[in-house]
């Protein structure tokens, strides 16, 4: 499974990477047969955030599937309140980065067997969209 990443998605991501700040929400976009392409972020609170009557409120409104989660520079304590039945199959990307240096993103699928757990994903495509002149 690839997951990649869109211009406007990865613009934000970013932008919110230099202040070196938690942050965190769902990751918006659609599915085509291997691929999940994240097109757009919503930030939110943890407590929106695993809301499930605003995960579903947010899916009918946006027009776009929750593909799963992103969460940059959160605490390890934080990142254990996605394994949940409400991600499931989900994605997680762990973005960590230090003030004025690159993102080092790692993504997950979440998984169950007899527990949830983060399924390490092989292949991250972050795209930068070239503007046609």
């Amino acid at each position: 499974m690839k997951v990649i990443i869109l211009s406007e998605a990865l613009n934000e991501l970013l932008l919110r990477s230099f202040s070196g700040s938690q942050v965190q929400g769902y990751l918006l976009g659609k599915r085509t047969g291997q691929g999940l392409f994240v097109e757009r972020i919503l930030v939110l609170s943890w407590r929106q955030l695993l809301n499930s009557e605003f995960f579903f409120q947010v899916e009918k409104n946006q027009g776009k599937e929750i593909l799963g989660v992103f969460s940059l520079n959160s605490k390890s304590r934080e990142l254990k309140k996605v394994l949940n039945p409400l991600f499931y199959e989900k994605i997680f990307l762990n973005l960590a980065t230090k003030t004025g240096q690159e993102l080092r993103p790692e993504v997950y699928l979440v998984n169950f067997d007899h527990r949830f757990f983060f399924e390490p994903l092989g292949q991250i495509i972050m795209e930068m969209e070239v503007a046609d002149d």
